[in-house]
């Protein structure tokens, strides 16, 4: 949460001192003009960062959510008195996608009122269809992290199935004719949203098949940890 309320902060700020920054960089003799800052570099420092950082942390901390109970032992005895397996894998899931919405928001609402106060222009309007398509994009890769976790023996097990599968979705951002109907261009198409360059209602079919995907992640990793000794 501090990370992200953090990243809320800094991105706008970041984007107005950009350009000074730049300056004291080049040489002082050397004429360039640098283009002033608008709200976009504000938003496109968002969800870098969003994706560098945020994302980033929130999977971490959730990798070994099964892993960990199943290693140490600590799930066995709510297992014995009756805790449904089910249960138990679908209250993680809930649990974590509830901690990046809370999270998510927070931070967006962080930057909506400190870009407001830096940039006070119309030049990216669109701002409600990204947030839910990053929301969306961090909501696969937390069910990935459950899967990942019924599976892996270990954290260690568990981040590197993660890793296979945030490899998987960034080498098919590479095919364009796709773009459409690939769930992963949720995370990666913010800015072109929020100027309004591409019409967010053609990319439906990436969010149906967001929810399959998620769906499909989350249906094996209770079948997964079912029939998974403790």
């Amino acid at each position: 949460m501090i990370i992200a309320v953090a990243v809320g902060i800094l991105s706008p700020f970041l984007a107005k001192i950009m350009p000074d920054i730049m300056s004291s960089l080049l040489p002082a003799d050397l004429p360039v003009s640098l283009p002033t800052p608008t709200s976009i570099d504000s938003w496109t420092q968002y969800y870098k960062n969003l994706s560098q950082f945020v994302l980033l942390a929130i999977a971490l901390l959730a990798v070994g959510t099964i892993s960990n109970e199943v290693e140490k032992g600590t799930l066995l005895p709510f297992i014995t008195k009756g805790l449904s397996r089910n249960v138990f894998v679908i209250s993680k899931a809930l649990y974590l996608v509830f901690i990046w919405s809370v999270t998510l928001i927070s931070s967006f609402l962080v930057n909506v009122a400190y870009t407001t106060y830096y940039f006070n222009d119309n030049k990216s309007p669109h701002l409600l269809f990204p947030l839910f398509a990053f929301w969306l994009y961090g909501t696969i890769f937390l069910a990935a992290t459950i899967l990942s976790s019924t599976l892996a023996k270990s954290t260690g097990q568990s981040l590197l199935i993660l890793a296979s599968f945030y490899l998987i979705s960034s080498f098919s951002g590479i095919l364009k004719k796709i773009a459409y109907y690939n769930p992963f261009i949720l995370g990666s198409n913010s800015l072109n949203w929020l100027t309004g360059k591409t019409e967010f209602y053609h990319y439906w079919p990436a969010v149906w098949i967001a929810v399959l995907l998620i769906t499909l992640l989350l249906t094996l990793s209770l079948l997964i940890f079912r029939k998974r000794p403790l």
